[in-house]
């Protein structure tokens, strides 16, 4: 078996190629049949919009009208921890289906009208550009409330016996006060 010939049962086998950045040439991919697919080892990647490098697996099929890209990712996310506000960094471990839709068909150069179910990402002149996918599935799967760690100490508070009072109360303190003792000589 060649790295990127057939299996033994006759499948098509594509090799995995090694990339570190998130826009991939996709126009020939596009002018292949329905089925063909490419694998990407991403490592140490950074796109648009995106704070930190992002790594892991890629693989792009060809559907009837559009690119499936199946990701397997991870990146380290900067965030504030929820209870006592330090800064932190969170791994982040990213697994996506997404459809990227061509403005044409490649073979025939003719528009395509996308469904209207269309929910996906645009190949603009033949590159497919992963950083938007991925800047919002780190997003969904930053915790609303990330902790630094199980011994967090939380915020620091000053512990009082009594909350301050404030003065503009000062009249109803001294009528709770008198209805108080009121009801302590009955």
């Amino acid at each position: 078996m060649t790295a990127e010939g057939t299996a033994a049962g006759g499948a098509a086998v594509s090799a995995v190629r090694y990339t570190t950045s998130l826009l991939f040439n996709v126009s020939t991919l596009l002018q292949e049949p329905i089925g063909s697919v490419r694998r990407y080892e991403v490592t140490d990647a950074r796109g648009n919009g995106l704070h930190s490098d992002v790594s892991g697996a890629l693989r792009l099929l060809r559907t009837d009208h559009s690119i499936l890209a199946t990701a397997e990712l991870s990146t380290v996310v900067a965030d504030l921890c929820g209870g006592c506000l330090c800064e932190m960094t969170l791994p982040l471990a990213l697994s996506f289906d997404e459809e990227f839709w061509p403005p044409a068909e490649a073979a025939s150069d003719e528009y395509l009208q996308p469904p209207q179910e269309q929910i996906g990402f645009s190949v603009i002149d033949g590159q497919l550009d992963l950083s938007e996918a991925v800047r919002q599935y780190v997003e969904m799967g930053r915790p609303m409330s990330p902790r630094c760690g199980q011994d967090c100490p939380g915020l620091e508070t000053e512990s009082t016996s009594e909350a301050p009072v404030d003065d503009r109360w000062s009249a109803l303190a001294a009528l709770q006060q008198k209805l108080q003792q009121e009801i302590e000589r009955d």
